[in-house]
């Protein structure tokens, strides 16, 4: 039978440059066929349509699985599963989470996820939720199945489970992702604000990992690498920055590391398409306008 947990190609599409590996598979089990994977290659999340499934997820053993019910497998899990009888599975596979609302929401429930006592157990499919799967599996059999398709579907599903699942269910079905995801997550974005250099190696030490461990999870978890991340992350704070009265290009420089003028020339034209003048002439001008607003 079809392996479950390879993963499989996807049809590209001019909309689709998202770099993000997430995608929807249907399969059908006949009872005893039995599947290993000894380290997921991603998150992955099984539906059970129809049937039963007993899957052993690393100290986790002998867990029943049943109809209308969903379960997460972490990545890197070792994984046994077996088909008690006949079984109908939807399974969703996906590296990280594509929405920032997911992020936060996530970020919010690390507490609670901490505290938990996490036993691998199912939650029920909310009927929103199987009808979404229902809807999936109609365009799948129409051929509809490209990247940029995927990636709408993925950030859907998790609207949906914001939506019709409660907190303290959403936390028990996620616990394993909100824990494992926010502490590499939250150490990141405390520590870059400390970077001195702006250079990945720095970055990585001050995580307190090795380059290539850094990048290779840093990926997994941002859906980019952190040299791209970091450029789009001083383009965010750049702009702020410029809208502080009395700032100057020498400023901004300093600020951010630039080694030259043409340096930071070809960042902002590249990011914002004009030239660092203009950029802070035009940022003063929204500030004062903001400013005077609000005295109103």
């Amino acid at each position: 039978m079809e392996n479950i947990f390879k993963i499989k190609d996807l049809g590209v599409c001019r909309a689709d440059q998202v770099d993000a590996k997430t995608a929807f598979a249907y399969y059908e089990l006949n009872a005893g066929e039995e599947i290993r994977n000894g380290s997921l290659p991603l998150n992955f999340i099984f539906f059970v349509l129809k049937g039963v499934l007993n899957i052993c997820c690393n100290e986790f053993e002998n867990r029943l699985f049943q109809s209308d019910e969903m379960i997460f497998l972490l990545r890197s899990s070792a994984i046994r599963m077996k088909a008690v009888k006949k079984t109908k599975l939807y399974v969703m596979y996906f590296d990280t989470v594509l929405s920032s609302c997911d992020q936060q929401l996530f970020r919010a429930y690390l507490p609670e996820a901490e505290k938990l006592s996490y036993d691998f157990r199912p939650v029920f499919i909310p009927a929103p939720v199987r009808v979404f799967l229902d809807q999936l599996l109609y365009f799948q059999k129409l051929k509809v199945d490209c990247k940029h398709f995927n990636n709408l579907k993925h950030r859907e599903f998790f609207i949906l489970l914001r939506q019709f699942c409660s907190r303290k269910d959403l936390i028990a079905f996620l616990s394993p992702l909100i824990c494992h995801s926010m502490s590499f997550r939250n150490k990141v974005l405390e520590k870059y604000p400390k970077l001195e250099s702006g250079r990945v190696t720095e970055f990585a030490n001050l995580v307190g990992m090795g380059r290539k461990n850094f990048d290779k999870r840093f990926r997994e978890e941002f859906g980019t690498s952190p040299a791209r991340w970091m450029q789009q992350e001083t383009a965010k704070r750049l702009r702020l920055f410029l809208m502080k009265p009395g700032v100057t290009i020498s400023d901004t420089m300093d600020k951010f590391h630039f080694n030259s003028p043409s340096h930071f020339n070809r960042f902002c034209r590249r990011y914002f398409n004009e030239s660092p003048g203009v950029m802070i002439k035009e940022a003063q001008a929204m500030a004062k306008k903001s400013g005077k607003s609000k005295k109103k």
